[in-house]
C-alpha cells in the first residue's frame, strides 16, 4: 500500500476531522434568509452543516475535558480548542466532578440533536458517540471514586494512581511520543505542560487521598510496582530525563534554537518535577500501610455494581460475570483441544496443553537473542509477516486504507508500563504515522511462533486498518475517539483468526498454535477477570491459572494480571467482541447463501467505525434484510 499522507491542515482544515470545510472555525451555521424556497438537496446540506458544527461544539467541549487526547489525534487547537496544545487533565476532586459533569452535558447536547435532519451515516455517528458516553458515564454513576474518560480517553478506572494510570503514566506518554514540535509556538506548549506537570501530580496525590477516605486503595502490589516505576523515572538527572533529552531531539529535529527551551525543560524537571514525583512516592508508601493484598474490585465500595457497570462498558452487553467466566472456561476447552491436534502433529505429545506449551517457550529454536541485533532481526521479520498479510487484502476487503503502519520497538520510558504490544493511531495532520510498537525488554516473553499472529492483531487486518476506516474524512472525529472497546479489540482478535481463512497458515503448524495460543489467551481473560473482580481470585490464583492453562512465561502472566487488576472488565471485550462478529457472519452466510461476499461484509462492518456491538448487530441484520429483499441482478 502506497503511503500518501493524510491531506494538510493548512489546505484542508477541518475536512481531516469529518467536518466539512464550510465549518472552518465556526459553530453555528450560517442563516439562510430564503430557507422557505430551499431545494431538498439545499435543505440537505444545510442539515449536514448543522449536524456538524454541533458535533464540533461537542467535540471541543470533551477536548477542554481530556486535553491530551487531542494531541493524541494530533487535532489542531483551531479545532480543538484554543490552547488545548498547551493544557492537562485536572486531576483534582474538583476537575473529577466537572469532568463528570461535563460528560453528562456532553451527552444532554448529543440527545438534543435533530435526528429528523440526519442522514443515515451521520445518524448513525451520532448514536455511537451517544451510546459510548453512556457507557463511559455509568460506572461514574455506580461510585464516587476512580477516574472518568481515563486511559485513550475513554475508558472509567477505579484508581487514579497505578504502575498503569494516572498523570505520571499519560503526560510523559502524551509528550514524549505524541507531541510534535515544529515551531516555537509547539515548543511553548510543550513547555507550558511541562510546568503544569508538577502540580498535576501534586492534585494527583491530594485527590488518591480523597478516595482512600471512601475506603478506595490499590492492592499493596500494584502500589509497589508503582513505587518502582516512579523511582526509576527520578533515577537519573534532571537534564538527562526523556522530557528534557527527547524535547531537545525534537527542538534539533525541527532546526529550533534548543538553548532557552532545554535550559527551561531542565529546570522544572529538576526544581519542580522531580520534588512532586518524590511526594508522589512518599504518599504511596505512607498509602500502602492501609493496602491489602485483595486484588479484585469486589471489595470496594459498591464494588459488585461498579463491575456490572465496568461490563457494559468494556463490552456493550448486559452479560453477568458469571455467564463471561462460563463462556471463557468453555472457550479454553474448545481452543485446547485445536491445540492439542496441531502439537501431536509436531512432537509435542506428553502432558497437559499448558506443559507442552512450557516447553515450547524455551524451545531455543522459538527464542529471539535478547541483543541489539536479536532485536532487528524480530522486527525484520514482523515487517514480513505484514507484507503476507497486506498482499492478500485486496481478496477479502473492498476498501483499504493508503495510510501504511510503521513498526517501532517500545522506547525505555514506557517499556515499565508495557508489555506485549499496541497500537497508535497516526496524527491527523500527518507529522505522527501510524505506529504499531512492540516490548523488547526481554525477547524470551516473544517466542517467534508468538509473533505473526500479533502483527495480525495490531497492523493488518487487526487494528490499523479498522482505525483508518474509522478515521475516514466524512465520520466526526468523536466517533474515533468514543469507540467500542469490544468492537475495536474484538475485531483486532477476529483478524487473527482471518489470516489463517486467508491461508497464511496453510503449512505452518508451529505458528498456527501460536495463532491459537493468542486466542487462548483471550479465553483465559474472560475467566480470570470475572474470577477476580467477581469470584475473589486472589493475583496468585490468576497467575496459577494464567501460566498453567496458557503456558506462557510467569513475567508475562503477572503483567498481564496487573492489568487486569487496574482495568477491570477491558480484557472482557476481545473475546465477546470476536464471538459477535462471528456470529454475525455466520448469519449473513446462512440468510444471503450463494449472494454472500465476504469482501462487502467486512467493508459494512468497518465502514462506521468501532460501533458498539448491539450497534453492530442492530445495523448488519438490517443489511441482511435489505440483501434477502434485494433482487439478484442488484447485488
Amino acid at each position: 500500500m502506497k503511503k500518501p499522507g493524510l491531506p494538510s491542515l493548512a489546505t484542508t482544515c477541518l475536512v481531516c476531522l469529518g467536518l466539512s470545510l464550510q465549518a472552518c472555525g465556526r459553530v453555528e451555521p450560517p442563516v439562510d434568509p430564503v430557507a422557505e424556497s430551499a431545494t431538498p438537496e439545499e435543505s440537505a446540506r444545510e442539515a449536514s452543516f448543522d449536524f456538524n458544527s454541533q458535533i464540533a461544539e461537542i467535540s471541543r467541549d470533551y477536548f477542554a475535558l481530556r486535553p491530551e487526547i487531542a494531541t493524541y489525534y494530533g487535532a489542531p487547537d483551531a479545532f480543538a480548542g484554543e490552547g488545548i496544545s498547551g493544557r492537562l487533565t485536572d486531576y483534582s476532586a474538583q476537575g473529577e466532578a466537572d469532568r463528570r459533569e461535563g460528560l453528562q452535558a456532553l451527552i444532554r447536547k448529543l440527545s438534543g440533536i435533530d435526528r429528523s435532519t440526519l442522514t443515515p451515516r451521520e445518524s448513525i455517528s451520532l448514536e455511537m458517540i451517544a451510546t459510548e458516553a453512556r457507557f463511559a458515564l455509568g460506572p461514574a454513576e455506580a461510585v464516587d471514586y476512580g477516574f472518568v474518560l481515563g486511559e485513550y480517553g475513554i475508558w472509567f478506572y477505579p484508581y487514579v494512581v497505578s504502575h498503569m494510570t494516572g498523570p505520571h503514566v499519560e503526560i510523559p506518554d502524551t509528550l514524549n511520543d505524541k507531541t510534535t514540535v515544529r515551531t516555537g509556538a509547539d515548543a511553548a506548549a510543550y513547555l507550558s505542560r511541562l510546568d503544569l506537570y508538577a502540580g498535576t501530580l501534586d492534585e494527583v496525590t491530594s485527590r488518591m487521598w480523597s478516595d482512600q477516605k471512601l475506603g478506595v486503595v490499590p492492592p499493596d502490589f500494584i502500589i509497589d510496582r508503582t513505587i518502582a516505576n516512579l523511582s526509576t523515572d527520578i533515577s537519573v538527572p534532571a537534564a538527562e530525563h526523556p522530557l528534557v533529552a527527547g524535547f531537545g531531539s525534537k527542538l534539533d529535529a525541527a532546526s529550533l534554537d534548543r538553548g532557552e527551551f532545554v535550559a527551561g525543560a531542565a529546570a522544572t524537571m529538576g526544581e519542580k518535577i522531580y520534588p512532586a514525583i518524590r511526594r508522589l512516592i512518599d504518599a504511596l508508601t505512607e498509602l500502602r500501610q492501609h493496602a491489602t493484598h485483595e486484588a479484585g474490585v469486589g471489595r470496594l465500595p459498591n464494588g459488585a455494581e461498579f463491575y456490572r457497570a465496568m461490563i457494559t462498558h468494556m463490552t456493550d452487553t448486559g452479560l453477568t460475570a458469571e455467564e463471561i467466566h462460563a463462556i471463557g472456561l468453555s472457550e479454553v476447552d474448545r481452543i485446547h483441544a485445536e491445540m492439542d491436534a496441531l502439537l501431536q502433529q509436531i512432537g509435542y505429545s506428553k502432558g497437559t496443553v499448558g506443559e507442552r506449551m512450557s516447553v515450547m517457550l524455551v524451545d531455543p529454536q522459538y527464542i529471539y537473542p535478547n541483543t541489539d541485533e536479536g532485536k532487528a532481526q524480530l522486527i525484520s521479520d514482523l515487517r514480513s509477516d505484514l507484507a503476507l498479510a497486506d498482499a492478500k487484502l485486496p481478496h477479502w476487503f473492498g476498501k483499504l486504507p493508503d495510510e501504511e503502519v510503521v513498526i517501532r520497538k517500545v522506547p525505555a520510558h514506557r517499556a515499565a508500563a508495557t508489555s506485549g504490544a499496541f497500537y497508535d493511531a497516526p496524527s491527523l495532520d500527518g507529522s505522527r504515522p501510524a505506529t504499531y510498537w512492540i516490548a523488547l525488554e526481554d525477547t524470551a516473553t516473544l517466542p517467534s511462533y508468538s509473533l505473526q499472529t500479533l502483527t495480525y492483531h495490531e497492523a493488518n487486518p487487526g487494528h490499523h486498518l479498522q482505525v483508518m476506516l474509522g478515521l475516514d474524512d466524512s465520520l466526526p472525529l468523536l466517533s474515533s475517539v468514543l469507540y467500542s472497546n469490544a468492537a475495536t479489540e474484538g475485531w483486532a482478535l477476529y483478524a487473527e483468526l482471518l489470516a489463517k481463512e486467508m491461508g497464511i497458515y496453510e503449512s505452518d503448524p508451529v505458528d498456527d498454535i501460536g495463532r491459537l495460543q493468542a486466542e487462548l489467551h483471550r479465553a483465559v481473560r474472560l475467566v480470570v477477570d470475572t474470577g477476580m473482580h467477581a469470584k475473589g481470585w486472589s493475583r496468585e490464583q490468576a497467575i496459577e491459572y494464567s501460566v498453567a492453562t496458557e503456558g506462557i512465561h510467569i513475567d508475562e502472566a503477572t503483567s498481564e494480571i496487573e492489568r487486569y487488576v487496574v482495568w477491570p472488565g477491558q480484557a472482557l471485550g476481545y473475546k465477546l467482541g470476536m464471538l459477535k462478529i462471528l456470529e454475525l457472519r455466520q448469519r449473513a452466510k446462512e440468510q444471503l447463501g450463494s449472494g454472500f461476499d465476504i469482501r462487502t461484509f467486512h467493508d459494512r462492518i468497518l465502514e462506521n467505525g468501532a460501533l458498539p456491538l448491539n450497534m453492530m448487530e442492530t445495523k448488519m441484520d438490517a443489511w441482511i434484510a435489505d440483501q434477502v429483499l434485494m433482487p439478484l441482478s442488484e447485488q
